[in-house]
């Protein structure tokens, strides 16, 4: 199985950095450097630097030897131009989005390909790859789907090798809920009774709903986004009733009913992803 290395050297400056090693353990396709763990965050806000030396890094005939046998050769050319002294990282999306990969230091070839986290097999079939020269510097740029496994290969043209600068962001995908809600009330001279309250959001979005005073929190993760228990509830003046739609990784939708006596007004915000302080703008 594939070893869950962490980077070289320490967390510093824009990423992850360190010093540049004479070989580097993630010569072979099976011992990949991690960037993230299955399930566990890709950092989006910072670049993941690393500064292999690949002096000495070879090309597998074999990817899955060592430890075993089996696997197809390593591919070693791209868009006409052959490459070795090759070196792997692997990464795992949390959520959709793209990628982009530097590798700065020499002519290199980057390429980018799925794996399957069962068989371990790359889909070379369906690889992407750059020939990045240093009189002309290309980078990698892909989308991403969460929870697919991905390898980055990095080789040097005509087998170049050194020292190498590696740069990896992660750019997350961001979807933006569009809700609204219907509210019917009657009015009172101290504020309102609540008739009902509907909400419409799509599927897959977690709608919460609050009120500063005189109802307790409830929550709806699946449409119909109804909530019958509001009926008859009696809100006064100065008192606000909230929504709040979310979703993982996405711009949520922010409602808010203010109560003054007899009447309400409504007010629209957005709430940025992982944030429940309501924005007039979330961009």
């Amino acid at each position: 199985m594939r070893w869950t290395l962490a980077l070289i050297g320490a967390l510093a400056g824009l990423g992850l950095a360190g010093p540049a090693v004479a070989a580097p353990v993630y010569d072979n396709y099976l011992s990949s450097l991690r960037l993230n763990d299955p399930g566990k965050p890709l950092e989006p806000a910072l670049t993941l630097v690393d500064h292999p030396n690949t002096t000495g890094t070879s090309v597998q005939s074999d990817i899955f030897n060592p430890p075993m046998s089996g696997g197809p050769a390593e591919p070693t050319v791209c868009q006409g131009a052959s490459y070795g002294s090759t070196i792997w990282y692997d990464f795992h999306p949390d959520r959709n989005g793209a990628v982009r990969i530097r590798a700065p230091g020499y002519d290199d070839v980057i390429s980018l390909m799925e794996f399957s986290q069962t068989t371990l097999l790359p889909d070379l079939a369906h690889r992407l790859c750059v020939v990045n020269l240093t009189t002309m510097i290309h980078e990698l740029d892909a989308p991403v789907l969460a929870k697919h496994h991905y390898t980055i290969q990095i080789g040097g043209v005509n087998g170049a090798a050194g020292a190498l600068e590696f740069l990896f962001d992660f750019f997350p995908q961001i979807t933006r809920i569009t809700a609204d809600a219907q509210l019917k009330a009657v009015a009172l001279s101290t504020g309102i009774r609540i008739r009902s309250l509907s909400v419409s959001a799509p599927r897959g979005v977690r709608v919460e709903v609050r009120c500063t005073r005189g109802c307790a929190p409830q929550v709806k993760t699946a449409p119909p986004f109804a909530f019958p228990r509001l009926g008859g509830v009696r809100l006064s003046a100065g008192a606000r009733l909230q929504i709040f739609a979310t979703a993982p990784g996405a711009v949520g939708a922010y409602i808010e009913y203010r109560i003054r006596r007899g009447d309400f007004s409504k007010v629209t915000r957005c709430l940025a992803p992982g944030s429940r302080v309501p924005r007039v703008s979330c961009t």
